[in-house]
């Protein structure tokens, strides 16, 4: 499984982890991250009709956003398998990728003001952390997990490199100092 594929699942995983109780039990979920909840006996309102709503369509977009990073990245294969080679790059994975990490990031950023705001509630912690860690995971395959490497055959090495800003000395001297 390639890097991206693993960060597909995970985000899937991930948004699924918070998806299924909003839409099985939203009450759950709002009362827990309520700031004026106890668990001493006392009453809590009950949700309105306007927040299970809200509650359940906020889960069914995060499993839509979820399957759909791993239709869209290539993860999973919408083709047979005598149709393309198995090592294909899905043309949308980069832009995918790049949507995804700005969607995780911006909700670490926002459980983790949520989090300081309300005198450190556990739940609001579970999402900066859950939230961080993809949107950390999804920065490093951009920056180094592609699979678009230029190999070259002859030494072995990535063809996109270049001597900026620092010059290749070893290699100026065994060229004698000839401008390729």
């Amino acid at each position: 499984m390639d890097s991206v594929s693993a960060y597909s699942f995970a985000s899937l995983a991930w948004l699924s982890t918070q998806a299924v109780p909003l839409i099985v039990w939203p009450s759950f979920i709002s009362s827990m991250l309520a700031e004026g909840y106890h668990h001493n006996g006392a009453v809590v309102t009950p949700i309105n009709a306007v927040e299970q709503y809200f509650a359940r369509s906020l889960g069914f977009s995060q499993l839509a956003v979820g399957l759909l990073l791993v239709v869209l990245s290539g993860a999973l294969p919408l083709t047979s398998l005598t149709e393309t080679p198995a090592n294909t790059v899905s043309p949308y994975a980069d832009a995918v990728i790049l949507v995804s990490m700005l969607y995780h990031a911006s909700s670490a950023f926002y459980a983790y003001t949520r989090f300081n705001g309300t005198n450190g509630q556990v739940g609001y912690l579970l999402g900066t952390l859950g939230s961080s860690l993809l949107a950390v995971f999804a920065l490093w395959i951009m920056l180094f997990g592609s699979t678009k490497g230029h190999i070259s055959k002859r030494t072995g090495a990535d063809k996109r490199t270049s001597g900026f800003p620092f010059k290749n000395r070893e290699a100026d001297k065994r060229l004698g100092g000839k401008d390729l």
